[in-house]
Order: C-alpha cells, then sequence, then structure tokens
C-alpha cells in the first residue's frame, strides 16, 4: 500500500477562525436558523490532520465535544498524543476515510471540512457531502471550503506548468526544489505581457512564500479542482443539502451597490460577487435542504449579536479596522461606535453595551450594519472569554503555554494564532501563574528588563493569549 502523501510532507494545521461554531452560528442566525450554542454544541472536522483547528476549540470549551477524522495516521497520531499532553476529555481525532463516518457517529451541530473539497476524487467529494447530509443535526451547518472560478484560472495555469516542469520526478523533496526552481524563472522572465506579468508576480511571490507542505499538498497535489459556486450548490443539492451562505459574511455583500439592479437569490447574488471580484476561493456555509431560511438579511436584526472590530484612528484621520478596511466616518457618533470596538479589542461588545455611544437604537442598527458588511467588524453569538487585564502573577492558557515550548505559533482565545519569537516564546511559558511580574523579568536575565516584560505581557493580554 503506497504511503499517504500527508505522512510523507507533513501539511500544517493552525487555528481558522472562520470555522469556529461561533462564526457558522452567526450566519445561520442572520438567515434565521437556531443553532446549537457555541459552548454546548458537538463539532466534526473532516480532514483534521493533527488537530491544529479542532484541539484549540476543544480546549477552550470543555462542554462541548469533538471528533476529526483524517485519512493520514501520522499527524493523527501525532494530534493525539497532544490531547493527551493536554489532558482533554472531549475530543477524539480517528485516522480513517471520511465515507467511513455514518449515522452511527450520531448527529454533529457543526461539521467542518477546511481544504478537502478541491483536493480529493469526485468519489470522495460525493461522500463528503453525504456525510455531511447523514450527520448534520436539523440546525446543524457545515463548512466546506474550495478553490474557485474565475479566479482560479490564474493559479490554475501556474498547477498546470508546474505539473509540467516535475513530471519525470516522484521524489517529494525533489518535486518541492524543482517546483520552487521552477516558480522562480518563471518570476523572472521577461517574456510574458506586461499585464500577463503582473498576474503571475502576484500569484508566484505569493506561491515562494509558502512552507513545503502547502506547496505539495495544494499545487502539487494529483487533485486541485476549482468550482463555480453554482457548480458546489448543485452538488450540495444532489446530497438534499442547501448554499447557506459564505462563513465570511461580508462576501455576501456589495456595500458599493453595484448589484441593486441583480434579480436573484442569494446564490445568485454571490456568484455575480465572484465575478466582479474575480474570487478565487470560497469557505461555503450548508445545511439542510428542508430547512426554510429568511433570506431578507436587514440592519434591524443586529441587536441579535455581538461586535468586535481593532478599529483604530490612523494619521490622516480614518479608521482602520478588520481586513484592511478603512472608513471616514459621516458622523462624530459612527467614529464612537467604531472606535469603541477598538478599545476592547479582541473582546467584542454586546448590542448593548453600544447603545450609549448613539442613544438610538435603530441608529444603531444601521451604523453596526454598515460595519459588518463591509468586513470592518465581525459578528458573534458567543463572548469568547479571556482576561483582559495584567494580573501580579499572570497566566497565559495552558494551550499557548504547551504550544509555545514547541513551536512559535499559539492559539489565541479567539481560536486565532500568534507567531512569537524567541523571547516571546519563553515569556509565554513562564507566565504560568505562579511567579510575579518581577520574577518573570529575572527568569529571563538580561535579555529583558521588567518594563519591557510588563509591556510584553500588555502585548500578550490584547492578543487574548491570558487566562483569569
Amino acid at each position: 500500500m503506497a504511503a499517504n502523501p500527508y505522512d510523507l510532507v507533513r501539511y500544517p494545521t493552525f487555528p481558522q477562525f472562520q470555522t469556529h461554531p461561533d462564526r457558522l452560528a452567526a450566519v445561520g442566525r442572520l438567515f434565521g436558523m437556531n443553532p446549537a450554542p457555541v459552548e454546548a454544541c458537538r463539532v466534526l472536522e473532516i480532514g483534521c490532520g493533527s488537530g491544529g483547528n479542532l484541539i484549540p476549540m476543544a480546549y477552550a470549551l470543555p462542554h462541548s465535544s469533538f471528533m476529526g477524522v483524517d485519512l493520514a495516521a501520522e499527524p493523527v497520531a501525532d494530534g493525539m498524543s497532544t490531547i493527551q499532553d493536554l489532558g482533554l476529555e472531549n475530543v477524539v481525532l480517528h485516522s480513517r476515510d471520511l465515507r467511513e463516518v455514518g449515522p452511527e457517529a450520531g448527529q454533529f451541530d457543526y461539521i467542518v471540512a477546511h481544504g478537502v473539497y478541491s483536493w480529493v476524487h469526485e468519489e470522495v467529494r460525493e461522500g463528503l457531502l453525504a456525510v455531511c447530509r447523514a450527520c448534520l443535526a436539523p440546525e446543524g451547518i457545515a463548512y466546506v471550503s474550495f478553490n474557485s472560478f474565475p479566479g482560479g484560472h490564474v493559479r490554475q495555469m501556474l498547477r498546470e506548468m508546474m505539473l509540467h516542469h516535475v513530471r519525470n520526478t516522484e521524489d517529494a523533496a525533489e518535486r518541492i526544489r524543482q517546483a520552487r526552481e521552477f516558480l522562480g524563472t518563471l518570476l523572472e522572465s521577461h517574456h510574458w505581457p506586461k499585464a500577463w506579468g503582473e498576474m503571475r508576480d502576484h500569484e508566484v511571490k505569493a506561491m515562494l512564500k509558502w512552507n513545503d507542505g502547502s506547496l505539495y499538498h495544494d499545487e502539487l497535489a494529483p487533485f486541485n479542482q476549482r468550482f463555480y459556486l453554482h457548480e458546489f450548490a448543485a452538488a450540495a443539492q444532489r446530497h438534499q443539502l442547501q448554499y447557506l451562505g459564505e462563513a465570511e459574511p461580508h462576501e455576501m455583500f456589495d456595500p458599493s451597490r453595484g448589484m441593486d439592479g441583480l434579480a436573484g437569490d442569494v446564490l445568485e447574488r454571490v456568484e455575480h460577487l465572484d465575478f466582479l471580484k474575480a474570487r478565487r476561493f470560497h469557505q461555503a456555509l450548508v445545511c439542510r435542504a428542508e430547512r426554510s431560511l429568511n433570506r431578507s438579511i436587514a440592519a434591524q436584526q443586529m441587536p441579535g449579536f455581538l461586535f468586535s472590530s481593532c478599529a483604530r484612528r490612523e494619521d490622516d484621520g480614518k479608521i482602520a479596522g478588520l481586513r484592511g478596511v478603512r472608513i471616514t466616518a459621516a458622523d462624530e457618533v459612527s467614529s464612537a461606535v467604531a472606535l469603541a470596538l477598538g478599545e476592547v479589542y479582541p473582546l467584542p461588545l454586546t448590542f448593548n453595551e453600544l447603545v450609549p455611544y448613539v442613544g438610538n437604537e435603530e441608529a444603531l442598527c444601521e451604523i453596526l450594519f454598515a460595519l459588518a458588511i463591509t468586513g470592518f467588524a465581525d459578528l458573534h453569538v458567543y463572548h469568547f472569554p479571556c482576561e483582559e487585564r495584567v494580573s501580579d502573577r499572570p497566566r497565559a492558557s495552558r494551550l499557548a503555554r504547551y504550544q509555545a515550548a514547541r513551536s512559535p505559533f499559539v492559539t489565541t482565545a479567539r481560536h486565532g494564532a500568534v507567531e512569537l519569537d524567541e523571547i516571546g516564546r519563553r515569556l509565554v511559558q513562564l507566565a504560568d501563574g505562579t511567579r510575579t511580574q518581577a520574577e518573570i523579568a529575572a527568569a529571563l536575565g538580561a535579555e529583558m528588563e521588567l518594563d519591557r516584560v510588563v509591556s510584553g505581557l500588555k502585548w500578550m493580554a490584547s492578543r487574548a493569549l491570558l487566562e483569569g
């Protein structure tokens, strides 16, 4: 039996916030669903790898249960070792074919398949959707990401050229080396027309920054199929599932109002946005086909959510929020709301907490709706618990301390990844709740004075790395 390519070349797994039950539940609620509460739900991840996405969820949500499946045995074994080290009893990983998961596994409130659908044979793709249908709870939501057209055409072209270049090589490491060499040569070519060259340079430079696992499994893999959104939706429909929306809510809206004259349902509108944006990747959500949905999203729904944004005023007077979105607030009230979110970030604020900044609930609804559909702010249904102040004996999360001892990447309480330098890794490990700030500084020796330790701890708090 041939070795699994994911055993030969490891594919790093990280927390993906857009797969978190909070995000899936928020989109479901937008469309009139009643998703299971984040703090008490069942989650299945298909293609879990070593659990870099699933295990942090299980750590942060001890009253929810989690199951992961992946065909590659070695990453699963690594993940189970992590689970045992952390003493987690609400998560398990299995090495098995996803098509072996059936109704006997029970129903799940949330199913996640990130980076699977495009990279497997058609039979397995159909099997993935069959699992979603068989295992989704009545109010359940499944996340399925895939590479898409029309924006995927350029990378598809580069993939085909790389595959041709490495066609005579079977060794994984050599295929990766030759592919990188080819991309470098392509980047230096002066023969491409200028318009094509700009697209080539953008894509090639991005791929050259990838780690070996990403390059090997994403673009040198036997399968990497791109789809138009309507093709995916039709496949879901064959399995009695319906397209719910996007895991990134702002991807379903066009604040420029360029499609106001377009008739059609949400699927039609999102696909036309694909055309306008040349979208190349989808993070689609589906639910059971028989679940009726409310497709009339409106500002009046905002009181049912929490909101977060890293908003800050910049030198030119504009306010920068999430995803690089910058706004020129039309009035002081809108600015006050945006900046209030930034003052407590990464914690979210409830609707009622923001009312005093406006004084008028209807006006606040309009402001928050505008911030959400532009991507400036995130919608939540769950208040992520984290410590926002630095105590005399600060304590980083046990998960972050465990990860810092093994990797530069640690997971925040908001299910995001933060990269640390060597001193940062030591600081996280020393902040275990037993040492005062002065004792932490002393343990670090001459490398950090107390004021720098205090600054570092405040930075950790701002990144949701501390526990109470």
